[in-house]
């Protein structure tokens, strides 16, 4: 009975023995980084795409679904982020490979997580690719212009080519021909009304007119290279006024996004703080001073800019210097326009704003004694932009307006003194509580959407018009009456 029972014990620790054996068989010695690597694999994955889906997300809602590319900062600095991301991965996967031990594991399981590993590895590859090819996509620049340029009693036509070319343009019977080869092309023609074709873009003529009587001229800003309302809009006025930031950092790729489907009506430039970013490049499109006294028929327009332009996001966006030579300027050449019938100041920087970034006091304060000293002088309104918003304003029979959202992204408007994001549409007098609220009891309308201002004359009476862009209908208008 023994002998059995023993017999018995020893075939059952042989089918044990045989058992462990074939377990052993399914399994082989792995390091705990092998493991890890897996599933840091994944959790680097979703890393990143939650970066990707948050940063289009973002973006969508920065730049707006009408605008063609992301902003060149925003974009490397959320790129910046996910890079750091997976470099930080990287580095706990070789910390965690140098301490980690030796253990069994199933040789399903790990030939389970490796397929993963790969799929995921291959995705990441995927994702990466298509993200850079959106961002190179941004420094896609392409032809553009040629356009029509208001500069003094001249007309500059310029255009931009990818490649370097000579700058040929057929003025009537004239050819001009500059044999310097450029990307920008600039030709001054002394007159402001002429036929011509330009070599390197067409050989159709395009005509070129700008009456000695405007009737109504139209005033955008802040397009930010989204030229959607710009090739949308109608062309019943005389020359179009582009007060500032029609690019996001001043680049060459960003003007072509933003002129490529403007109309051949003139047009006149103003310098934003976002157009001198990169230095240099807006200095081949406009070739004027920083201040500058322009006559258009009977109007006379006086070009100023008191910006920073080393730091967009800055508290102290205001340079005292420039304000300063502004003003001087102003007051040394207020006579040029003294047979003008109506003047205009324009400005990137607003004096008064319902907008984020608030009536700049120094300045405010500046161009109030300013245009308390000068009150005859037939100043009309100062026009703005930055805050992208519009917001208008009206003391002393002068009017301000901030037309700041031609195509950039909508701010927010700050209500009354407490500064606090507030309601979409604002009406009336408001009080003026700290610097930042200067002006609010001048105010009139403010609204969070993408806006130009009409001007016309008609009658002896100026006449400011509002259009929603989006809407294509009149928000509010304004009437002038010449006193």
């Amino acid at each position: 009975m023994k002998d059995i029972n023993k017999e018995q014990i020893q075939q059952q620790s042989d089918i044990q023995e045989a058992n462990d054996e074939k377990q052993q068989d399914d399994t082989i010695q792995i390091s705990r980084w092998e493991v890890l690597r897996a599933y840091s694999t994944i959790c680097m994955t979703c890393a990143i795409l939650a970066f990707i889906l948050i940063h289009s997300i973002i973006t969508g809602v920065y730049f707006r679904s009408d605008v063609s590319f992301y902003g060149i900062h925003f974009y490397a600095l959320c790129n910046g982020i996910k890079i750091a991301v997976i470099l930080f991965i990287f580095v706990m996967r070789q910390v965690v490979f140098k301490v980690s031990g030796k253990k069994t594991i199933d040789i399903k399981k790990r030939n389970k997580m490796l397929s993963i590993e790969q799929i995921v590895t291959f995705l990441i590859l995927i994702f990466l690719s298509v993200d850079l090819a959106i961002f190179m996509r941004q420094f896609n620049d392409i032809n553009y212009g040629p356009i029509t340029i208001i500069n003094g009693n001249k007309t500059q036509i310029h255009w931009y080519t990818k490649g370097k070319s000579p700058s040929i343009v057929n003025v009537g019977s004239q050819v001009i021909n500059d044999s310097k080869l450029t990307r920008f092309h600039n030709v001054l023609v002394d007159s402001q009304d002429f036929t011509y074709s330009v070599q390197d873009i067409t050989t159709a003529q395009a005509s070129y007119s700008l009456p000695s009587t405007i009737g109504k001229f139209v005033v955008m800003t802040d397009i930010h290279r989204n030229s959607k309302y710009m090739k949308s809009m109608d062309q019943d006025y005389d020359f179009n006024l582009l007060n500032g930031d029609y690019s996001s950092g001043g680049m060459a790729h960003e003007f072509s996004q933003t002129f490529r489907d403007i109309h051949q009506k003139p047009i006149i430039l103003a310098v934003g703080n976002h157009d001198i970013l990169t230095g240099g490049e807006v200095d081949k499109l406009i070739l004027r001073e920083p201040y500058f006294y322009q006559k258009i028929g009977q109007l006379g327009f006086y070009f100023i800019q008191v910006l920073n332009t080393n730091n967009i996001i800055n508290s102290q966006w205001i340079n005292k210097t420039k304000v300063d030579e502004a003003i001087k300027f102003l007051n040394e050449n207020i006579h040029l326009s003294q047979n003008d019938e109506h003047v205009f100041i324009v400005s990137h920087q607003s004096v008064y704003s319902t907008g984020e970034y608030g009536s700049p006091e120094y300045f405010t304060k500046k161009m109030e004694e300013f245009l308390d000293s000068h009150h005859t002088s037939k100043i009309r309104a100062v026009l703005s932009g930055h805050d992208h918003i519009f917001a208008s304003f009206k003391r002393n029979n002068q009017y301000f307006f901030v037309n700041g959202a031609g195509g950039g992204a909508i701010d927010h408007m700050l209500d009354f003194g407490k500064r606090s994001w507030s309601s979409p549409e604002l009406s009336g007098p408001m009080p003026v509580i700290n610097s930042k609220t200067l002006g609010y009891d001048h105010h009139l309308k403010s609204y969070m959407k993408f806006t130009r201002t009409e001007i016309t004359f008609e009658n002896g009476k100026v006449q400011y018009r509002v259009r929603d862009l989006e809407a294509n209908t009149i928000l509010t208008t304004f009437e002038q009456t010449i006193q």
